[in-house]
């Protein structure tokens, strides 16, 4: 696989539900994706991911009551974070923690706006914010993992990647980003397969630029291809993936339909 010399992408906005609170119940059945049905997937030792049905995302399982005017601010604040307002943003961000502070999506956009000014020191306390609020939050964890890559510390990047997937094995982004760690940073090209594997069967097996990084791969360690792996219920949620000549996974804002007023 031939990788071009990184350039960090500008972190965009969180793409799971980004109002989050302190606290996610255990796991509860329910929809991931306005799906109906968790179907089961592929048998143990056909891939890492778990056998049997596909579990919630615990991160979306606490729904808080936040007022208007937060859920209004926030809105606000992500809008100006896509027209890369980050003054703006940081204001209407601080205005959401002031009235909630237990709202584990403000801190990560909050870590979101000071990265892309190269704040990282403000940007890693805000993403640990987050994860002390809602130790669910994926994306925090990921986020705060980007940050230690970049500085060089791949072991600390590492541990995060496995805390999130550790919480929810599920997880699309993680299982991504951890690959391109240990494939282009750590040179743990086999550690790296089966989580590229993971991550494209998540996608339902649809897309083509991890294909191509897995067969690649696979002809460098002198692999076989594997047998496909069913596809859980979820694949056709999951964002587009950006190649890891890039970056990590870059994210997308979400709506805040999730979010209930008080």
């Amino acid at each position: 696989m031939k990788f071009t010399k990184l350039t960090t992408l500008l972190p965009v906005l969180v793409s799971v539900l980004v109002l989050v609170g302190c606290s996610a119940g255990p796991g509860k059945k329910a929809n991931t994706a306005g799906d109906d049905a968790t179907p089961n997937i592929a048998a143990a030792g056909a891939s890492i991911l778990p056998a049997g049905p596909v579990t919630p995302n615990p991160y979306l399982q606490n729904k808080p009551s936040v007022s208007r005017q937060v859920q209004q601010n926030f809105t606000d604040a992500t809008r100006a974070m896509r027209n890369k307002q980050w003054a703006q943003a940081e204001s209407l961000l601080q205005k959401v923690i002031a009235e909630n502070n237990k709202l584990s999506g403000a801190y990560l956009n909050l870590g979101l706006v000071y990265h892309a000014q190269k704040e990282d020191k403000r940007a890693e306390q805000a993403f640990n914010d987050a994860i002390a609020a809602n130790h669910t939050n994926l994306d925090a964890y990921n986020q705060l993992a980007i940050l230690q890559r970049e500085s060089g510390n791949f072991s600390g990047a590492e541990e995060n990647y496995k805390k999130a997937l550790s919480l929810w094995p599920f997880h699309p982004e993680s299982h991504k980003n951890i690959a391109i760690l240990y494939d282009m940073y750590m040179g743990k090209s086999a550690e790296a397969l089966p989580h590229y594997e993971a991550y494209l069967q998540l996608l339902g097996g649809e897309d083509k630029q991890a294909t191509s990084w897995i067969a690649d791969l696979q002809r460098r360690l002198g692999i076989a291809p594997k047998p496909k792996a069913a596809a859980p219920a979820e694949a056709s949620s999951v964002a587009p993936a950006e190649s890891p000549a890039s970056t990590e996974a870059a994210q997308e804002a979400a709506p805040l339909e999730d979010v209930s007023d008080e």
